[in-house]
C-alpha cells in the first residue's frame, strides 16, 4: 500500500513548479469550433468516447438540479413533470464534430454519469431514478439490457441506490458502480450484474450521519465518490473523492487500498473527475471545480504523473468566452491527444487537442490564442566552437561540465521566477451559484 500525496510547504511547492516547468508533458490547444449543433443543450453531466473515436455526452435538456429537486431524504421531487422529452444522449464526429446520432428522449430525469464499454455498451447513471443502466444499441435504444436499483427510490441495500454516479467496467465484463451522493461507496458486480462485495463510507459533511474524527480523511471514506477510471495495466481503480479533492485508487480484484493522489496548493479542495492514460509512464487527468475555500485554486484540468504523485501538466482555456466555470467529468483518447471536459454552466462541452511536439514553443507560455495555459521550459545545451585538436573524449567532459553550468544556473534562475510571482488569476469564483454545492450538484 502506497500514499502519494502532494500536500507541500512553500519549497516544496517552490520545487514541484520548477519540476512541472522542466518536464516534458503534453501541451494542448483549445479547439473552440467544436461541436456543431443546431441547437442549446442542457448542463453536460458526462463526456465519453466509444470504439470508433467518436464522442458521447449526456445532457439534461431542460431540466436542472435545484435545492427543490430533493427532499431531505433524497427522493425526487419533481418526477411528475415527466421525464426529458428531448434527446438526451449525443454522438458526435470527433475530427469535424457533426451529430452523428442522438437517442434517449423520454428515459432520464436527472443525467450524470455515461461510460461507454470495450464491448460498446453504454452505462448510464440518473440520479433522480437512483439507477443504473445498461444499453446495447444494436438491440435496442429505449429498452436497457439491464437495469439495476429500484426507480425513484433511494436506498442503501445491495440492490438499491442514492444518486449513484459513474460506472467502470472490466474485460471480464464484471463493473463497479460509484454510489453516490448519499452512501459514499463502490459496489462490485459480475457480468451479469450480481453484486459481490462493497467498500467505502460516507464523509460528506452534509449527508454523513455520524462524526468523523479530527485530522486528515482516512482512505475509503468518500466524500462523493463522483467519477471512475481503470487503471488496467495496474489492475486499479481509480475514484474522484469530489469534495475531498483527491483520487483514491483501488485494486480491481479485492477493492483494497492502494494509493491516494491529491494537491490542496495546486488543484485545490474538490476534484470532479478522473482519467487513465497509459501513455509516458501512467497520467492522471483530472479537473477540479468551483472551490468554496478563502484562497481558491484555478478551475481547470491537471495532469497527475501517477509514478511519482507530480502535477505535471494543465489544460484551460485561455479566454473568457470558453473559460472554464462548472466543468463536470472529462474524456481522454487512449493515446492522449485530445481531451474533452463536461461542462455544467455554461451548458457545453470543451475540446482540447495536443499540439505536436515539434511545434511547441519552449521555454515560454504558448502563444497561440486558443493554446492552453501550460508552462514549459526545455534546456538544448549547444556545443561551444571546439579545436579540431580536442580529443572526442575532451569534447564529451566539456559538454558535460558546460551542461551543468548551465542547467544549475537556469533552475537557480527559474527557482527565483516561479517561487517569486504573482498568483495565476482569477478563480472565477463569482459565477458559480453557492447552490450546486449546497444541493449536492456536480
Amino acid at each position: 500500500m502506497s500514499m502519494v500525496t502532494i500536500g507541500m510547504r512553500e519549497p516544496e511547492l517552490c520545487l514541484s513548479r520548477l519540476i512541472l516547468s522542466l518536464h516534458s508533458i503534453p501541451e494542448y490547444a483549445y479547439v473552440s469550433s467544436w461541436p456543431i449543433l443546431d441547437r442549446k443543450l442542457g448542463s453536460v453531466s458526462a463526456v465519453a468516447i466509444d470504439g470508433d473515436g467518436n464522442v458521447v455526452i449526456f445532457h439534461r435538456a431542460s431540466h436542472v438540479w435545484t435545492l427543490a429537486s430533493f427532499d431531505s431524504e433524497n427522493r425526487y421531487q419533481e418526477a411528475t413533470g415527466g421525464p426529458i422529452a428531448e434527446q438526451a444522449v449525443l454522438k458526435f464526429n470527433r475530427d469535424n464534430g457533426a451529430l452523428l446520432q442522438e437517442w434517449g428522449s423520454n428515459l432520464f430525469y436527472m443525467p450524470h454519469g455515461l461510460t461507454l464499454d470495450h464491448e460498446q455498451n453504454y452505462w448510464l447513471t440518473d440520479v433522480a431514478l437512483h439507477q443504473v443502466f445498461k444499453f446495447d444499441l444494436a438491440r435496442s435504444t429505449t429498452a436497457p439490457v439491464l437495469t439495476l436499483g429500484t426507480r425513484f427510490e433511494p436506498g442503501n441495500d445491495m440492490y438499491h441506490y442514492c444518486k449513484p454516479t459513474a460506472v467502470a467496467v472490466l474485460q471480464s465484463g464484471e463493473f463497479f458502480v460509484a454510489d453516490g451522493y448519499c452512501n459514499g461507496r463502490i459496489v462490485k458486480y459480475t457480468a451479469e450484474g450480481v453484486p459481490t462485495m462493497s467498500w467505502g463510507r460516507n464523509s460528506f459533511i452534509l449527508t454523513r450521519t455520524f462524526t468523523l474524527a479530527p485530522g486528515p480523511v482516512p482512505e475509503n471514506f468518500f466524500a462523493i465518490p463522483h467519477a471512475l477510471t481503470l487503471v488496467g495495466d495496474r489492475e486499479l481503480l481509480c475514484v474522484a473523492d469530489r469534495e475531498q479533492g483527491r483520487v483514491q485508487c483501488f485494486h480491481t480484484g479485492n477493492g483494497t487500498f492502494h494509493s491516494q493522489y491529491s494537491s490542496p496548493e495546486m488543484i485545490g479542495s474538490r476534484l470532479f473527475s478522473v482519467k487513465y492514460v497509459h501513455a509516458d509512464g501512467g497520467l492522471l487527468y483530472t479537473i477540479n471545480g468551483p472551490q468554496f475555500d478563502l484562497n481558491v485554486k484555478p478551475v481547470g484540468g491537471y495532469i497527475i504523473e501517477m509514478s511519482s504523485g507530480s502535477v505535471v501538466g494543465r489544460f484551460q482555456p485561455n479566454n473568457s468566452k470558453h473559460a472554464f466555470s462548472n466543468p463536470h467529468e472529462l474524456a481522454v483518447t487512449d493515446d492522449g491527444t485530445e481531451v474533452y471536459v463536461a461542462e455544467l454552466d455554461p451548458q457545453m462541452v470543451h475540446k482540447f487537442r495536443r499540439i505536436p511536439k515539434a511545434t511547441q514553443p519552449q521555454g515560454e507560455h504558448i502563444t497561440d490564442s486558443s493554446a492552453s495555459y501550460l508552462t514549459r521550459a526545455n534546456v538544448h545545451p549547444e556545443a561551444n566552437g571546439m579545436s579540431s585538436a580536442l580529443t572526442a573524449s575532451s569534447i564529451g567532459i566539456f559538454s558535460m561540465v558546460s551542461t551543468l553550468i548551465v542547467t544549475s544556473l537556469l533552475v537557480i534562475l527559474m527557482a527565483r521566477v516561479i517561487c517569486f510571482r504573482s498568483g495565476q488569476g482569477s478563480s472565477r469564483f463569482d459565477e458559480v451559484p453557492l447552490r450546486n454545492m449546497a444541493g449536492d450538484e456536480g
